[in-house]
């Protein structure tokens, strides 16, 4: 792993302890102004969008924090190839909150600049992280764009959306490297031994985000009778 990419792995790093910070209420000296912003897209985000609830956009903050484990991130870019870098353009969903989080991490980690195309139903929070990843590792200004109209000067694509718009993005971006993602459900498949507490559990699966993740589960098998 070379300098450069070990200073983006502690930059993540420090963004996982401001969030953790954030939601037990605790601020971090210096970083007061960034804790205060991130409670204004909390309310902003609700206002902006009905279903990014406070309690939902919380929880998906403590997702990101599970994720940016520094061992994990030292191990995960350990295992990236060395290569050109390239320009990757990537389109974000906007079903919970910052969904796009993990492309995000997956492509700096890999060594890489990113265009970013936020979807409008979640705007806020990715340009936010990006600012405090900037604030960490300064380099990484140089690194991170936003394409506010159309998509130019790039060497590779994610895109993330539904059936429909998956076809556009076929349309568009077949020539170049791509990753394209449809529709995606998740099922639960039942014994019938389940216990109350695991039956909880499955609960949150379905009604966490209000079910609008792809990982919530929409369908589930049952045992006949």
């Amino acid at each position: 792993m070379n300098k450069e990419i070990k200073k983006r792995v502690k930059a993540f790093s420090e963004l996982a302890n401001f969030i953790e910070n954030h939601l037990n209420g605790i601020k971090i000296p210096g970083l007061e102004n960034f804790h205060t912003e991130l409670d204004d897209i909390i309310e902003k985000n609700f206002h902006y969008n009905g279903w990014f609830a406070p309690q939902s956009t919380k929880i998906a903050l403590s997702g990101i924090v599970s994720m940016l484990n520094e061992k994990d991130l030292n191990a995960f870019a350990e295992n990236i190839v060395e290569e050109k870098e390239r320009r990757v353009a990537v389109i974000m969903a906007g079903n919970i909150p910052a969904v796009g989080f993990h492309d995000l991490l997956c492509v700096l980690l890999s060594g890489h600049k990113i265009i970013i195309k936020p979807s409008s139903d979640d705007h806020l929070l990715i340009p936010f992280f990006t600012k405090l990843l900037i604030h960490f590792e300064p380099a990484l200004s140089a690194k991170i764009y936003f394409a506010e109209a159309k998509l130019t000067n790039f060497d590779a694509v994610i895109a993330t959306g539904n059936n429909n718009s998956s076809r556009y993005f076929e349309y568009y971006f077949g020539k170049y490297p791509h990753i394209i993602r449809k529709n995606r459900n998740s099922i639960a498949i039942l014994s019938g031994n389940e216990t109350k507490a695991e039956l909880s559990l499955l609960a949150k699966d379905i009604f966490t985000f209000f079910g609008l993740g792809c990982r919530n589960v929409s369908k589930i098998y049952a045992p006949d009778g």
